[in-house]
C-alpha cells in the first residue's frame, strides 16, 4: 500500500514538473555516433532537442557524400535529472557514406512551439576501408554476383540495327535458378525507352533443366515484333520483377545470400527487380534516292497476289476482290495497296486481316478485300495491283504488281413500268360493295362482312395493353439495374473512406509499411470505380496498370499512379529507406491524384 501511494505521488510530481518544465527553456544539440567510421560502414547523425516533446519542423540540409535515411526514427522521452524532470525529443538518421573525407552538416533551423531554434553543425569523418571492410566488401560482391546470377534476362536482336518502321523478331528471356524460391512472375518484361515499339507481350514459352553458370535454370522466353520508331542510337533494356519467398530478416535478399538459407520456404514475400543486358540499337532513316512515287512505308521481303470471288456478274453484282501480300515485312503498319481501277469499276475502302505469326507480325500475308462494283456490260479488266516496299537487307526499293483479272459483265434486265386500266380502276373505287347481290351458299352462314380486310393492330386494345405492359417491365428492370449499380457503388466508396482513414492512422502512428500497404488498397481501390471495376484490390500492381492504361484516363495521371504503385511496392515489400520524400507529402499528393481518377 505504502509503494502504491508513493508511485501515485511521484507520478503527479512528474506530470507536473513536466508541464513546467515543458514551459521553460529549449535547447537543441546535435552529433554523429560515431563520429569516424570507414567506408563500408554508417553512422547516426542524432538531433535532441531538450525541453519540449512535439515534433519539430525543418529539413536536413543536403551534404554530398552523405546519404541520410528518411524517414527518421523518433524517440519521446521524460526522466528525472538531481529531482528535476526532464522531457526530450529525439531524431535519428542512418547516415551512409559515398566517398571518403571530413564532412560537415552546416547549422541549420528547426521550428518547435511555433519558435525558431538552431540547430548546430555537426562533422563525420570518413576513412578508407580496413582489411575487415574489404574482405565483407569483397562477400558482398559475391553475394551480388550470385543474386545476378539467380535471376536475369536475356535481350536479343537479329541486327544491331534497324531501319526507321522496320519490324524484326526479338526475343527477351527470363532464367531462374531452380533453388530461387519464386512465388510467381510479378510483371511481365518492360522496354525502357520509346525509340523502339513492341508487340503485346503474351504467355511465354517455358523451358525446364537449362544449364548454365553450372547452375539448372527455367527459362521463360517471349518472342515479339520490335518496330523502330524514332531515328538515331538508343540503349535498349527490358526490366521485370519477381516475388521470392525470403527468410524473416529485412536486409534479405540484399545483403544476405537468402538462396542458400534451407528454410527460405518459411519466411516472407519479397520483390526483386531484374535487369536485362542492354542493346545499343541504331534506328536508320530510310533512303530518299530511289523512293517510288507510290511508296506508302512497307518493309520487308514482300510479293503480292489478286483474286476476284467471280469472273461473270451482271452490271452492279459486288465482286470481292481479295488482295495478299505475304513474306517478311512490318505488317502491323502496312498500308493498303491504291486501287486504279478507270471508269468502268468503282471500290470502297478494303476490309483487311492478318494470317501469320500473332505475336510479331513479322512472318505471314495481310490480306485486304475491295467490294469492286461494275458500272456496265462487256468484257471488262481489273487493272493490276502496284505496290512498293524497301528491301532492308538489300537496301533497295522494289515495285511488285499483280496479275490482271477479266470479268465478264452482262447488262441484265430491264425494268418495265406496267400499263394501268383506268377505266377498270374508276369502276372498282365507284362500284360499292352491296349485300343484296350476294347469296347464301349454306342454310346457316353466320353474319355477312363488308370485308375480308384484317383491322389494324392501333385500333385494338389488346394491342395497347400490351404495350404499356412492356414499358412498364422495362422501366422495372432499368430502376432495380440502377439501384443495384448504386448500393455497390455506395459500398466501394464506403470501403474507400475506411482506408483513407486507415492510411491517416498509419501516417499519424509512423507506421510505414502500413501506410504504404493501406495507399497501394486505396489507389487499387478508386481505380476499380473509375474502371468499373469490383475487386481490384485481388489484383496485381501490374494488372491494375494494365486495367488503367484501357481505360479513357490522360497518360499523365496513368502514369502518376505507376509511380506511386512502384513506391508503395518498394517501401512495402523491400523495406527500403532510400527514399526523400515526407510521407505526408506523399499523402497529400496521393489524395490529389485520387480525385483525379474519375
Amino acid at each position: 500500500m505504502i509503494f502504491k501511494y508513493y508511485s501515485i505521488l511521484m507520478l503527479a510530481f512528474y506530470l507536473t514538473g513536466t508541464t513546467l518544465f515543458a514551459q521553460g527553456k529549449i535547447r537543441v544539440e546535435t552529433s554523429f555516433e560515431p563520429t569516424t567510421i570507414t567506408l563500408s560502414n554508417t553512422s547516426t547523425y542524432k538531433i535532441i532537442i531538450h525541453g519540449s516533446q512535439q515534433a519539430p519542423g525543418g529539413s536536413v540540409p543536403p551534404v554530398d557524400g552523405l546519404n541520410f535515411s528518411s524517414p527518421p526514427r523518433t524517440l519521446r522521452s521524460a526522466s528525472f535529472v538531481n529531482g528535476v524532470p526532464s522531457v526530450r525529443f529525439e531524431l535519428t538518421f542512418t547516415v551512409t557514406p559515398q566517398k571518403t573525407g571530413t564532412f560537415t552538416v552546416p547549422a541549420w533551423e528547426v521550428r518547435v512551439e511555433n519558435e525558431t531554434f538552431k540547430v548546430p553543425s555537426a562533422q563525420l569523418q570518413v576513412l578508407p576501408p580496413n582489411q575487415k571492410d574489404k574482405l565483407r566488401q569483397a562477400e558482398q560482391r559475391q553475394q551480388q554476383e550470385d543474386l545476378r546470377q539467380a535471376a536475369f534476362m536475356e535481350f536479343s536482336s537479329p541486327r544491331p540495327f534497324l531501319f526507321k518502321g522496320e519490324t524484326v523478331e526479338a526475343q527477351v528471356s527470363l532464367y531462374l535458378w531452380d533453388r530461387l524460391p519464386v512465388t510467381r512472375i510479378d510483371q511481365v518484361p518492360l522496354k525502357n525507352v520509346d525509340s523502339v515499339s513492341v508487340t503485346e507481350l503474351g504467355q511465354p514459352i517455358e523451358q525446364r533443366n537449362v544449364k548454365r553458370f553450372n547452375k539448372t535454370y527455367s527459362v521463360y522466353s517471349w518472342v515479339f515484333g520490335l518496330t523502330g520508331a524514332i531515328v538515331g542510337t538508343h540503349k535498349i533494356q527490358f526490366e521485370s520483377s519477381i516475388r521470392v519467398r525470403v527468410r524473416n530478416n529485412r536486409n534479405s535478399p540484399f545483403n544476405n545470400p537468402f538462396f542458400n538459407d534451407p528454410f527460405f520456404g518459411f519466411g516472407r514475400e519479397e520483390g526483386l527487380q531484374v535487369l536485362s543486358n542492354s542493346l545499343n540499337l541504331e534506328i536508320k532513316p530510310l533512303p530518299q534516292a530511289n523512293r517510288p512515287d507510290f511508296f506508302q512505308g512497307a518493309i520487308g521481303n514482300l510479293k503480292i497476289q489478286t483474286s476476284p470471288d467471280k469472273d461473270h456478274v451482271t452490271v452492279g453484282d459486288p465482286i470481292r476482290l481479295t488482295c495478299s501480300i505475304s513474306g517478311s515485312g512490318n505488317f502491323g503498319a502496312m498500308p493498303a495497296p491504291v486501287l486504279s481501277l478507270g471508269k468502268d469499276f468503282k471500290s470502297g475502302p478494303p476490309a483487311f486481316s492478318f494470317d501469320g505469326n500473332e505475336k510479331t507480325k513479322q512472318q505471314g500475308a495481310q490480306i485486304f478485300e475491295y467490294i469492286v462494283t461494275p458500272l456496265k456490260a462487256g468484257i471488262l479488266e481489273i487493272p493490276p495491283v502496284s505496290f512498293s516496299y524497301f528491301n532492308p537487307e538489300l537496301e533497295e526499293y522494289y515495285s511488285i504488281r499483280s496479275e490482271s483479272h477479266q470479268i465478264r459483265v452482262d447488262p441484265g434486265e430491264e425494268w418495265v413500268q406496267p400499263a394501268v386500266n383506268s377505266s377498270l380502276d374508276a369502276t372498282k373505287q365507284t362500284s360499292p360493295l352491296h349485300t343484296q347481290d350476294l347469296f347464301q351458299t349454306e342454310s346457316d352462314p353466320g353474319d355477312w362482312e363488308p370485308t375480308l380486310a384484317l383491322s389494324e393492330p392501333r385500333y385494338s386494345y389488346w394491342f395497347w395493353l400490351f404495350q404499356v405492359f412492356s414499358f412498364i417491365l422495362a422501366i422495372s428492370i432499368g430502376l432495380l439495374r440502377l439501384k443495384k449499380s448504386s448500393s455497390s457503388t455506395n459500398l466501394l466508396k464506403q470501403k474507400e473512406k475506411l482506408l483513407a482513414q486507415k492510411t491517416r492512422d498509419s501516417l499519424k502512428h509512423k507506421d510505414v509499411a502500413g501506410f504504404y500497404r493501406n495507399l497501394s488498397k486505396g489507389i487499387k481501390l478508386r481505380v476499380g470505380i473509375a474502371c468499373h471495376y469490383s475487386n481490384t484490390q485481388a489484383l496485381s500492381s501490374s494488372e491494375v496498370i494494365h486495367l488503367l492504361q484501357s481505360s479513357s484516363l490522360s497518360q499523365e495521371i496513368v502514369q502518376e499512379v505507376i509511380q506511386v504503385l512502384k513506391q508503395c511496392d518498394e517501401q512495402e515489400y523491400a523495406g527500403s529507406t532510400s527514399g526523400k520524400e515526407d510521407l505526408v507529402v506523399i499523402f497529400q499528393r496521393t489524395q490529389s491524384l485520387m480525385k483525379k481518377i474519375k
